[in-house]
């Protein structure tokens, strides 16, 4: 849609003309102006594409007029309309550049031809400059990907592509859980530059991530996670990380930038709930003071399981587990592959019913190699060591039907009051033996296992289904609504809500 602003002093000149326009269907928005000093006050607020314009009028004529408007809108299209006695008029139009005039009065089929050829015009500039600006986006793309990757060369470059390369002020790694920019790369792209930073490049690492260079730093400090996350949520139902470099003047090239702010990114393994990554977040991060050597710990719980000794297994591997709480000075690889030698470890112990339901070691390891931070590493392998844990208990057999048989009950009734009595007489043993029993059997008290169960139904229904939170609730058996929001928050360190939010495709 392109604007056209006709300029008659003549209310009936300017209807007629506004009639002949929207009835023709054309691609035009037409403004109006009755002297040539309005029209200009028009141009300088919204500019224009066509200027239709009378020659005589009073105040300001359309010569005047076309002279303003040339020096403020250099290209737009001119046309003229005048009676025969205005003819010389005309011809001083056309050495100020109007090539299009048409006699009084207006004939609809000449009028319409002449507009329908300034808009193939108008539509044919267009082509031109979207491919020109396309053009020079792929190169600067190509001379970014170039930078970024050290392969560069600032001596042979050309200078005007050196200056728009020394020109961004700030790099910011976007991260998504999926391969989203797979499907949304344009709109993402096109989304951010219209309505949030304008003044922006962008390079496509990968599906799931983008590389965002910005010529000006953002002037709020919490624009980031008060601006830019809500706006990707709102707009595209998405939750993603950011890692935001320092100032590019303090980085030796690009290529230590973006290397910089990929070694940020990591953090996110370590930080599962944190959204922004920046320099102090890496210096902000705890080392273990302790110096654990991960073989011999492994052989330690290997010795461990060997002689079927629960607790020592349990106990060395809370002590692996307090290591890699901590961020460490390690990559997100190296902590998947000592967790996975550690679960080539347990797998020969683990319960057959069990191992059956979860697969062979290759799927198991490659679940571990699959997580995105370490918390849902040892949660895996928690589960695991409490099945091995089980099953070493005394009694064996007996002991292992017993749990069973109370585990498949919190399976099938966790929506019920699940008191230690009610669970007790199930089982026909007393409250406090049962509850010892099970701490020693699985590793954790009956309250626990049941509120991780209940914890993990509610998770499951907030992402699988679209029930209502408080509903949830009680489906995994909380009436208080705001109690099983507070248990909910203690145990994912989020409320409800926000998981469902975040974790949603």
């Amino acid at each position: 849609m392109y604007r056209i602003l006709i300029v008659d002093d003549e209310k009936f000149e300017r209807d007629c003309i506004r009639y002949l326009i929207e009835s023709s269907s054309l691609p035009l928005e037409v403004v109006e102006a009755d002297d040539g000093t309005g029209a200009l006050a028009l141009l300088q607020e919204s500019p224009v594409d066509i200027l239709f314009t009378d020659v005589q009028m009073p105040v300001m004529d359309g010569l005047e007029l076309i002279r303003h408007s040339n020096e403020l809108l250099p290209g737009l299209k001119l046309i003229i309309f005048s009676s025969f006695a205005d003819f010389e008029y005309a011809r001083t139009a056309i050495t100020l550049g109007v090539e299009n005039y048409i006699l009084k009065p207006v004939v609809s089929d000449e009028l319409i031809g002449t507009l329908t050829s300034l808009i193939k015009q108008l539509d044919e500039e267009q082509d031109s400059r979207l491919q020109q600006n396309r053009q020079q986006t792929f190169l600067l793309q190509y001379a970014l990907q170039l930078a970024i990757s050290g392969s560069f060369s600032y001596e042979d470059a050309d200078p005007a592509t050196v200056a728009q390369l020394e020109a961004f002020q700030l790099m910011v790694l976007v991260d998504f859980s999926t391969p989203f920019l797979q499907k949304n790369y344009s709109s993402f792209y096109d989304a951010l530059r219209e309505q949030l930073l304008p003044d922006m490049e962008s390079l496509n690492p990968a599906p799931n991530q983008a590389l965002l260079f910005l010529r000006t730093i953002p002037d709020s400090a919490c624009f980031w996670e008060s601006a830019f996350l809500p706006f990707v949520h709102s707009h595209f139902q998405t939750e993603c990380y950011l890692s935001i470099s320092n100032p590019l003047s303090q980085y030796p090239s690009l290529q230590d930038a973006f290397n910089a702010v990929e070694q940020q990114m990591e953090q996110r393994f370590w930080m599962p709930k944190e959204r922004i990554f920046t320099s102090s977040s890496e210096s902000g991060i705890s080392h273990n003071p302790e110096s654990i050597d991960d073989n011999q710990q492994i052989s330690l719980m290997k010795s461990a399981l060997s002689i079927k000794n629960a607790e020592t297994f349990q106990k060395n591997l809370d002590i692996l587990f307090h290591k890699y709480s901590l961020s460490v000075n390690q990559s997100q690889i190296y902590v998947k592959f000592i967790f996975s030698n550690l679960l080539t470890v347990m797998y020969p112990y683990l319960p057959e019913a069990y191992s059956s339901k979860t697969g062979t070691l290759d799927v198991l390891i490659s679940r571990i190699y699959l997580q995105k931070d370490i918390t849902e590493i040892m949660a895996l392998i928690q589960e695991l060591a409490d099945q091995i844990s089980a099953s070493f208990s005394e009694n064996t057999d007996s002991v292992r039907r017993e749990i069973l048989l109370l585990k498949e009950y919190i399976r099938e009734n966790y929506s019920r009051d699940l008191s230690v009595e009610a669970l007790a007489s199930i089982v026909y043993l007393t409250p406090d033996y049962l509850s010892r029993l099970f701490k020693k059997t699985t590793g954790k008290s009956l309250s626990q296992y049941i509120r991780q169960y209940r914890m993990e139904k509610a998770r499951e229904l907030l992402l699988q289904t679209n029930k209502k939170v408080i509903q949830i609730g009680i489906d995994v058996g909380y009436t208080n609504y705001s109690y099983f929001c507070q248990s909910f928050r203690e145990y994912f360190g989020i409320s409800p809500e926000k998981y469902r939010q975040g974790n949603a495709l």
